[in-house]
């Protein structure tokens, strides 16, 4: 075996979490695929991987021979992917994986141009409003919006998003718009029943400090389009994601307020996908697709 073949070996049973699934992917054994790591890590002197009966997973030194060893395998793959060869059509199921509220927003408006320009990719879309472990459940793509913790899988930057507190036109009619972040105890707030950070909101005071402000409201509901539509009717205020408030804003069917006390506070959005050997066509165009459609201004965008 060569020391390329270690180093495929090991980043894929680091990915994998499993000897065994290693193995399968690389039609040998999982004894093979010990015996092979088990050469690496006496070549290198250091243990990479601690086994237990039910998973794999990195030591300190496995984590940095990880980061490495994976920037050389996407380099390899990246020239060979420049020969001819490796350009294959894009074509089979293409499974990916994202939230609800951004998925409907942003990326099932723009399947159909897609679906044409390959029309052999089969979309399969998932929409799981948790961190799904993509290896596991044999998806081919994630959509993640906020800060990545995943460090196995390889991520592009779609963009960002931030939030902002509005209402409909009908609201601030009836009930007059707060002037300053303390008048929300006033005002009816909508509620996401998810992370607690949602119902407490940030604003930037005088002295340039983020104070957070929890808010109290009549309805609460962890469906994202449920909020919306009671926005919309005048029900109450939300901190909404600009993702999928932007284009109501524009049109005036909602209006931003708080402007002057807004905390710059964003969050970033990536394409993250398993670092495999070689990138599958259809993985590469259809993160390529999303590149070209969110940078470098994403369309959402107030």
């Amino acid at each position: 075996m060569t020391r390329f073949s270690e180093m495929e070996t090991f980043v894929l049973v680091a990915e994998t979490g499993s000897f065994t699934d290693a193995a399968k992917e690389l039609h040998l054994t999982p004894s093979a695929v010990s015996k092979m790591i088990s050469r690496l890590e006496d070549r290198l002197g250091a243990r990479l991987l601690q086994r237990t009966t039910r998973r794999v997973s990195m030591t300190v030194e496995g984590r940095t021979y990880y980061d490495q060893a994976r920037g050389i395998l996407a380099e390899l793959d990246a020239v060979e992917a420049s020969v001819g060869g490796a350009e294959a059509e894009p074509r089979g199921p293409l499974r990916v994986t994202l939230a609800h509220g951004f998925g409907m927003q942003q990326i099932v408006p723009l399947l159909p141009e897609f679906l044409a320009r390959f029309p052999k990719v089969d979309v399969q879309l998932t929409f799981a409003d948790h961190v799904v472990d993509l290896v596991a459940e044999g998806h081919d793509i994630g959509i993640r919006t906020g800060q990545l913790h995943d460090e196995v899988l390889m991520a592009r930057r779609l963009g960002s998003h931030r939030r902002i507190v509005c209402a409909a036109p009908a609201y601030i009619e009836r009930h007059g718009a707060p002037k300053t972040p303390a008048d929300l105890m006033h005002h009816n707030c909508l509620l996401f029943d998810g992370p607690a950070g949602l119902n407490t909101w940030p604003f930037r005071v005088a002295d340039g400090r983020v104070e957070r402000i929890t808010v109290h409201g009549n309805f609460q509901t962890n469906n994202g389009d449920a909020i919306l539509r009671l926005l919309l009717n005048g029900v109450g205020l939300c901190y909404a994601a600009d993702f999928a408030v932007g284009r109501m804003l524009r049109d005036g069917r909602l209006v931003p307020v708080l402007t002057d006390y807004a905390a710059d506070v964003s969050w970033p959005i990536h394409a993250v996908y398993p670092a495999r050997k070689h990138l599958a066509a259809k993985v590469r165009v259809f993160v390529d697709y999303l590149v070209e459609k969110f940078t470098p201004r994403a369309p959402w965008e107030v």
